[in-house]
């Protein structure tokens, strides 16, 4: 790998075959954000009201956690006529991007382990813009942290399901009883098909 100018070119392995500690906290990270994962979208099975066939291929139609974020929001912010029920799940979905962005990190960019005394472990993070990638050491403490926070996520996501789960079924039941989707003019503009005032004398 070339180094920066006047720096001597270093040798990379772009596996972590000799550093199996590493390879184990990336696995832990991998299983706990899959447990995340699944508790979003048992939310959104039971908030969505659908089967579960029919909610499942909705939700894993969706490939991004960004997307399925803000399905569950978007659902979240009709159902839930509960301001605090609302803004809890708003920070738990809020702090799951944030933490989705450290782990996507360790999941999608190549690693790199120096071939130096030190054996330095880093990933190299391309997407940054510019004439050049940059090198992020990685620490087996980071990991960790991002392991937990995923973890601590996935807790509060499953209290949160106690917290509604007798709340929904009256909920939906509520928006069942609609005759169809409610609409209203807005505040400016012309209903459609309505004229704007003195369109006729108008050249």
């Amino acid at each position: 790998m070339s180094a920066g100018p006047g720096e001597p070119d270093i040798e990379v392995n772009t596996h972590l075959e000799s550093e199996p500690k590493y390879a184990e906290q990336l696995g832990h990270i991998s299983v706990a954000w899959a447990n995340l994962e699944w508790q979003l979208y048992i939310i959104f099975e039971a908030m969505s009201g659908s089967p579960p066939a029919i909610a499942r291929s909705i939700f894993y139609a969706i490939d991004s956690n960004r997307g399925r974020r803000e399905m569950v929001a978007g659902i979240a912010g009709v159902l839930l006529d509960d301001n605090s029920d609302k803004s809890i799940l708003d920070d738990i979905l809020r702090r799951v991007g944030k933490t989705a962005g450290q782990r996507n990190k360790y999941v999608h960019d190549t690693w790199g382990v120096a071939q130096t005394v030190g054996h330095e472990v880093f990933q190299m993070r391309m997407n940054l813009g510019g004439p050049v990638g940059k090198m992020e050491e990685v620490t087996l403490p980071d990991m960790a942290s991002n392991h937990a926070q995923i973890k601590k996520l996935t807790d509060e996501l499953i209290t949160f399901q106690h917290r509604v789960k007798s709340k929904i079924p009256a909920l939906l039941e509520k928006y069942r009883k609609l005759p169809g989707l409610g609409l209203v003019y807005a505040p400016k503009g012309h209903p459609p098909g309505r004229k704007p005032k003195g369109f006729h004398g108008r050249p």
